[in-house]
């Protein structure tokens, strides 16, 4: 006899402010043809989901379910499922509807987690630790001795993207939006942090490199510093926007073609298209993350029934490393 399952879920209302971010109950069917159900134990928080929340990348229907990455525990499998058993460990970066207690999940999404992996750090690396990936080795490809500029280097992806080009050999210049996260960055060994609120990064960068320029710029943060980091690159150089929390900037494309600088908007997506590409890419993160190279010591915590203050401290910067949401 089959047994009804329920689950805690978060779904976006409506678009708007995190309080259309709604903690309520549903019931999970069996799962189907090559499809399992996972008793999730971490579940990511990445900014993308703000803008599925915001209306900035619109549901086709409301209710709708927001997250993309999650970690857990397999508890049914459906027929047809060859690769995975009750039992296994998982965790996927990319299936719709993470923010759930269980849920049911093509088994095609999966990757099995190892052993030695745990189910919060499988959450806090996937999506940035595949992002920090594609930036690093595809939209410019750090070597020792680039002079890099990583805004937001306390933030999510930040973090993985500072540590892992430090240890590609880059010398890292990073901002932070406060004293607190200034000191957070000293700590882990940084030695070129600027506090927004009180210092000015050209002048920083114009120090390290002597007025040289930089190699390369990675902006996640948007209209707020793109284009005054643009004109810190060197001749040849690279300027790559990965995220825009403060505003699509104007990309003034002629100027950067005089210098010949390389312009790159690249997306998770389109870079990891095969399930063959994004199982390489997490071992090589895992990998790191064993060394010690990636840090996600300082990762938020919050209970699934908050995800709205998750959202409301992640749009405030108020947080720091990734953002965890357990069941």
């Amino acid at each position: 006899m089959k047994t009804e399952r329920s689950s805690a879920v978060v779904l976006i209302e409506q678009t708007g402010s995190p309080d259309v971010l709604r903690y309520q109950t549903v019931t999970l069917p069996e799962p189907g043809e090559t499809e399992v159900l996972i008793a999730q134990k971490s579940i990511g928080v990445n900014f993308v989901d703000i803008f599925f929340r915001n209306g900035t990348f619109p549901m086709d229907t409301y209710p709708a379910p927001v997250g993309s990455e999650a970690a857990g525990i397999i508890e049914a499998v459906g027929p047809g499922v060859k690769d995975f058993v009750i039992g296994d460990r998982v965790a996927y970066p990319f299936a719709m509807g993470a923010y759930a207690e269980s849920r049911i999940i093509p088994a095609s999404s999966l990757f099995k987690l190892p052993d030695d992996i745990t189910f919060d750090q499988a959450a806090a690396v996937l999506v940035k630790g595949l992002t920090a990936h594609m930036l690093l080795k595809q939209s410019y490809c750090v070597k020792s001795g680039d002079i890099v500029l990583i805004h937001a280097m306390t933030g999510g992806v930040g973090t993985l993207l500072s540590d892992w080009a430090r240890a590609l050999g880059a010398i890292v210049i990073g901002t932070v939006g406060g004293a607190a996260k200034k000191e957070l960055a000293l700590t882990r060994g940084f030695e070129h942090v600027v506090n927004l609120q009180s210092e000015d990064f050209a002048d920083v960068v114009n120090k390290v490199t002597q007025g040289k320029g930089l190699d390369a710029v990675y902006d996640g943060t948007g209209e707020a510093t793109f284009q005054k980091s643009v004109d810190l690159i060197k001749a040849g150089g690279s300027a790559v926007l990965y995220g825009w929390p403060s505003g699509m900037p104007t990309i003034y494309t002629e100027l950067m073609e005089q210098k010949n600088i390389h312009y790159a908007n690249p997306a998770l997506y389109q870079y990891l298209q095969d399930q063959e590409k994004i199982t390489l890419a997490v071992t090589e993160v895992f990998n790191l993350l064993r060394k010690g190279i990636l840090n996600v010591q300082n990762t938020s915590i919050y209970a699934l029934a908050d995800a709205g203050k998750a959202h409301a401290d992640l749009e405030s910067r108020k947080t720091t490393g990734s953002i965890i949401l357990r069941p």
